[in-house]
């Protein structure tokens, strides 16, 4: 099997990894920042969201988004990876929402069909 074929395939992979990353980062975020929410500003609360488990899976799931990002780069261009990597933006609504109750409403639908429409119109020129 070569690299080309077993990249085609992979392809696919890497970028579910990708959204599964940074939707994972935002969720996390959001976790960790409800649980801060009662503490004033200042140094203690800088300490308490070092030691959120919601904020340390946030940097994880960044970090491992961010090498992802780079295995996306290797094989795109930019001009249709950053667009493309717009579909972040649909999975996290989408998360929130199952996840975590969060409303979505009407223009926001719409705005998760436009930016689907947007990713669908960049793929036939991807090479």
């Amino acid at each position: 099997m070569s690299a080309a074929y077993r990249m085609r395939y992979l392809v696919p992979v890497i970028w579910s990894a990708l959204v599964a990353f940074e939707t994972g980062a935002q969720i996390s975020l959001r976790l960790g920042g409800m649980t801060l929410a009662d503490l004033p500003p200042g140094p203690s609360w800088v300490k308490a969201a070092m030691h959120s488990p919601g904020v340390l899976l946030a940097f994880v799931c960044y970090f491992f988004s961010f090498l992802t990002w780079l295995l996306i780069l290797r094989r795109t261009s930019l001009s249709v990876a950053f667009p493309a990597s717009g579909i972040v933006f649909v999975s996290v609504l989408l998360t929130s929402w199952l996840m975590l109750g969060d409303a979505i409403e009407g223009l926001q639908w719409l705005g998760i069909l436009l930016i689907l429409s947007g990713i669908c119109m960049l793929s036939p020129g991807e090479k």
